[in-house]
């Protein structure tokens, strides 16, 4: 990192929002001196510059009602995958951990969707070790807040994302948690799961919340508190009890939250957040290759025991002020995650399985973020909504487990030293950001942003982004982005001491039968870009509200582990092999295209909205092969009947288009030129398009008083996860009877 360039960019940040109060201020002041009505029309300027991003053609909200009304059985991802442009993927093509499936916005993978907690980013699953292939074994950050402390969640797709900087090219789910209210209010649910088939695993989830002041109008509290439990599907749910293709691993999560917010004055406010979440799995027999003889010899004595757990701490202080120039947000937030589990193995075919039962050992992920943030309303020539801030965000990471790999391979001669305390991983980054909203009229609004990221080991990063609104008469909108996105190196792909091997059958396809192969990381890897345009139209009158856009994101320097020779390290000296070495290293370019559109109708007592999405492209250029594992078309449609103040009645469907598999080997094994004999295991295959639809009743037996009871897949399109497939790499829940009862005050 340039040092110099740093404290530059640094002061430039800091005069850019002096200057900018300073202006605000002088601009305050004549204010003042104008007449009422020229206050007035500046008064109307209550859009920020983020709140005017979030209007647009990626931008959809999620509200407690759909979440009530629809419940999810223990991830809000659940519902979150019903929004245009969103599904649920691993982060490659390759199936793996195909179960554990997170949220994958326009095709970009889950590990390019950020997650936020009231727009505090949660990484959490920065802690589980990453793959060869890109996967992790963990079910992502979107699970750590009970859906019943949920006031909304915020999808951001696109160029409304690029403004969160480093995890957000795909795009942003905003999970936005209840307020402290001046009056006590609380509230007990419990809800029950129960599948059809009894080789799946049932689900229960209790939460309570409680919300009210200690000092009226100036001090007060909300509380809650949440566990769920899912068992895991049964061992021969797939096929038999000796295949590979393990069901859905269960969980036990229990999270508890507590928020004290403090009313210093009419104009500020200070709020405590403090959060302490534990998520852990149940044993279904899953590994990363799902081909390793010891993990199916394991599995009766695992089966349905606890073999990782995450628990993560989170604290957080919110500053908010409302001043005569404008409005500041000051946040510290620190966040502690520490996963615990069973020892995985590091190398080939059992990369990713449990390699000893016999002891844990825990990993540690400390993220410190600071943030600061002015938004200031002026008018210069026309009026503008001004946004500036700095941010700084220091990770430190410890994991002896995924770095303990050793090798009697003469690394020296091949100019890798490997650090005396491997374990340690650290990475920071310096950021500011500076964006106006602009009414350039009462029919064209521009949103104009530069952000500046420097990474301590990528370097510095440049995200212009320029979002327009056309009015096009009474009820028509013109909506248009561009935005540079990027995504940092992961600690795993920057670390040198992290090291992965194949003994060669997973060496890159065109290396020689004769090596062994490893991988390192690489401390040199440029962050991974894209430029994210979308255009459309949004119409809206009376009951109908409609949008069509299309949307393409040109990616570049994607990261994958190295296909090319780093150096090379002839056998010798106890070593009967030679051996490649390979670096994490940045693919050329991949492409993401493709069409979101949506219709909503509404009546008094019927809501009746629906959504596509069609991906015309989702390729990395240098091979042709997917992205990650997305159908070609997503259909959703969501229909809500109020049959009377007590009485609901919803019903949803979902249609998946086809997915299909890699067609291009890139590994010996996937080519057939592995050794011992062994044929191609990438055989290609399509999963045909299917439907899933479910219903529910809703009735208020009280005004405290409420139940639930509905069928997802009511058709029973059950989907089975083949260890022969490609595609069908994840298990879709068969035919399943719920119900809740809710409690509130």
């Amino acid at each position: 990192m340039n040092k110099t360039f740093l404290k530059s960019a640094l002061a430039f940040a800091i005069s850019t929002i002096t200057y900018s109060v300073t202006i605000a201020a002088n601009v305050a002041d004549e204010q003042k001196k104008d007449n009422q009505a020229e206050v007035t029309k500046l008064d109307t300027i209550v859009l920020t510059a983020e709140e005017q991003i979030k209007q647009s053609l990626g931008a959809s909200i999620i509200t407690k009602e759909d979440l009530e009304k629809l419940p999810v059985v223990n991830d809000i991802s659940e519902y979150v995958r019903r929004m245009p442009g969103v599904n649920l993927t691993g982060n490659s093509a390759t199936g793996q951990r195909g179960n554990n499936r997170q949220i994958d916005i326009r095709g970009m993978g889950p590990e390019n969707t950020l997650i936020l907690v009231d727009g505090k980013p949660i990484t959490s699953r920065n802690s589980v070790r990453y793959g060869w292939r890109g996967e992790r074994d963990t079910r992502g950050d979107s699970n750590w807040v009970p859906a019943d402390a949920i006031e909304s969640i915020e999808v951001l797709r696109g160029p409304a994302a690029a403004r969160y900087g480093s995890g957000a090219a795909g795009g942003v789910v905003n999970i936005i948690t209840k307020k402290v209210t001046n009056e006590l209010h609380g509230s007990l649910e419990h809800y029950y799961n129960a599948p059809e088939d009894k080789k799946e695993g049932d689900s229960y989830r209790t939460t309570a919340t409680l919300s009210g002041p200690i000092i009226k109008d100036v001090l007060g509290f909300r509380l809650y508190g949440s566990q769920n439990k899912t068992q895991p599907d049964a061992l021969d749910l797939n096929r038999s009890i000796d295949s590979v293709a393990a069901g859905r691993e269960g969980v036990k999560n229990q999270d508890a939250g507590l928020r004290l917010a403090w009313q210093l004055n009419d104009d500020q406010s200070i709020i405590l957040d403090t959060a302490f979440g534990r998520q852990g799995n149940r044993y279904s027999g899953d590994s990363q290759n799902n081909n390793d003889p010891y993990a199916k010899a394991i599995l009766k004595e695992l089966y349905g025991t606890e073999t990782n757990t995450m628990y993560r701490d989170s604290y957080a202080l919110t500053h908010e002020g409302n001043w005569a120039w404008g409005k500041n947000k000051l946040v510290a937030q620190y966040d502690k995650t520490k996963n615990k589990r069973y020892i995985e193995d590091l190398g080939g075919s059992t990369e990713g399985s449990i390699s000893n039962i016999g002891e844990k050992q825990t990993s540690e992920l400390n993220t410190l973020r600071l943030n600061g943030e002015v938004n200031i309303p002026f008018e210069f020539y026309v009026p503008q909504n001004l946004t500036a801030g700095v941010e700084w965000v220091d990770d430190k990471f410890t994991d002896p487990a995924s770095t303990r790999a050793t090798t009697t391979v003469d690394l020296a001669s091949a100019g890798i030293i490997l650090p005396n305390d491997r374990t340690e991983m650290k990475s920071h980054i310096f950021s500011t950001y500076i964006e106006d909203n602009i009414d350039i009229s009462d029919q064209t609004n521009v949103v104009a942003g530069l952000r500046y990221d420097d990474h301590s080991k990528s370097g510095s990063n440049w995200s212009p982004s320029l979002n327009i609104t056309q009015k096009l008469g009474e009820h028509w909108k013109l909506k248009g982005g561009v935005a540079r996105a990027y995504k940092a190196p992961n600690m795993y792909q920057n670390a040198e001491g992290y090291m992965i091997t194949t003994n060669g059958n997973g060496c890159p396809k065109d290396l020689p039968t004769s090596v062994q192969c490893y991988l390192f990381g690489n401390e040199t890897l440029k962050p991974e870009t894209s430029i994210n345009k979308e255009i459309g139209v949004e119409y809206e009158k009376d009951i109908v509200k409609a949008s069509l856009a299309w949307f393409r994101n040109d990616y570049k320097n994607k990261i994958a582990a190295g296909q090319i020779q780093s150096a090379f390290i002839s056998k010798g000296n106890g070593v009967t092999r030679d051996t490649v070495i390979l670096k994490w290293e940045n693919v050329p370019e991949a492409l993401v295209q493709g069409i979101e559109g949506s219709i909503g109708l509404s009546w008094d007592n019927i809501h009746w909205t629906n959504n596509f999405t069609y991906m015309m492209d989702s390729k990395d250029k240098s091979t042709g092969n997917p992205l990650s594992l997305v159908p070609v078309y997503t259909i959703n449609s969501i229909f809500e009947y109020d049959v009377t103040d007590k009485l609901d009645v919803n019903f949803v469907y979902t249609q998946y288009g086809r997915q299909s598999s890699r067609t291009v080997a890139e590994m010996r094994l996937e080519n057939g030129t592995g050794s011992g004999g062994l044929e191609s295991t990438l055989k290609p295959s399509v999963v045909k398009s299917y439907g899933i639809a479910g219903i529910n009743v809703g009735y208020k037996l009280s005004n405290n008083l409420n139940t639930r009871i509905g069928i997802s897949n009511l058709f029973d399109e059950q989907k089975l996860r083949d260890s022969n497939s490609t595609s069908q790499t994840y298990n879709e829940p068969g035919r399943a009877y719920y119900a809740s009862l809710k409690y509130q005050f």
